[in-house]
């Protein structure tokens, strides 16, 4: 099984220990975490790291999660990235607009440490590998 590689954009330092340690539980889902969308943003233009599902919290300094995705977006080959919102901003109309925005998944706050792994995986496979190419052809990891 290929791994589902994973970006985590969260500024929270306790957040971001919680999900590394919950993704943990699938051995085929590897993360790479950031503390902030001008973080991300700059390695992904200098290394090109490659990686299929993007969990971006919503509330970030310096950007929102949806300014994330809107600029990781313009990036060349990751124009077809999932995007996933961890936020307890999830009434049907904020929802709706995420969906509006492009965004693929909701991840509710709080979420179950225990079901993180699969629900990603679950966004992942219904989204990615059913209605968008590959976003790892021709591109080179770190």
């Amino acid at each position: 099984m290929t791994p589902i590689k994973l970006l985590f954009v969260e500024d929270e330092a306790d957040i971001r220990t919680i999900v590394e340690k919950a993704v943990a539980l699938d051995p085929f889902i590897e993360i790479r975490t950031f503390c902030s969308g001008v973080e991300a943003l700059a390695a992904l233009e200098q290394y090109g790291d490659p990686f299929d599902i993007a969990l971006v919290n919503l509330r970030l300094p310096h950007m929102s999660g949806i300014e994330f995705h809107e600029h990781m977006r313009m990036m060349p080959g990751y124009e077809h990235v999932v995007t996933t919102l961890i936020t307890a901003m999830v009434r049907d109309n904020e929802v709706a607009a995420y969906n509006r925005a492009g965004i693929t998944g909701v991840i509710a706050k709080p979420f179950n440490a225990v079901t993180l792994a699969a629900e990603l995986r679950r966004i992942y496979e219904r989204h990615a590998l059913k209605n968008q190419p590959s976003n790892r052809e021709n591109r080179q990891s770190l």
